[in-house]
């Protein structure tokens, strides 16, 4: 009787009480959170990948603004992140031609 009132008054307080010790429920929920665990670490490496990638990317796009400033004319004028690869294979054609 004494062990009811403490549970009804855990109850009470809001405190989660276990009623179950059974070790397949306990094995199945720690299956569980590790399978959540693992998701949850997945795609947090995701995203780790992701804004690395994005940041790369901003990183090129600036740096090819200030080469192209720095060279100052037309060139200097055309900053802009859609003409990299054009420029960066004019280059590599030149560069193969004359090696």
């Amino acid at each position: 009787q004494n062990i009811e009132w403490g549970e009804a008054l855990k109850t009470a307080e809001g405190k989660n009480i276990r009623k179950t010790t059974d070790p397949k429920l306990i094995k199945k929920e720690m299956k569980k959170r590790a399978k959540k665990k693992a998701a949850s670490a997945k795609t947090w490496g995701d995203r780790v990948d992701s804004v690395k990638e994005q940041k790369d990317k901003r990183q090129q796009i600036r740096s090819h603004n200030l080469d192209a400033r720095r060279q100052g004319g037309a060139l200097g004028a055309n900053l802009s992140s859609k003409r990299i690869k054009e420029d960066d294979d004019d280059k590599d054609k030149g560069d193969k031609g004359s090696k």
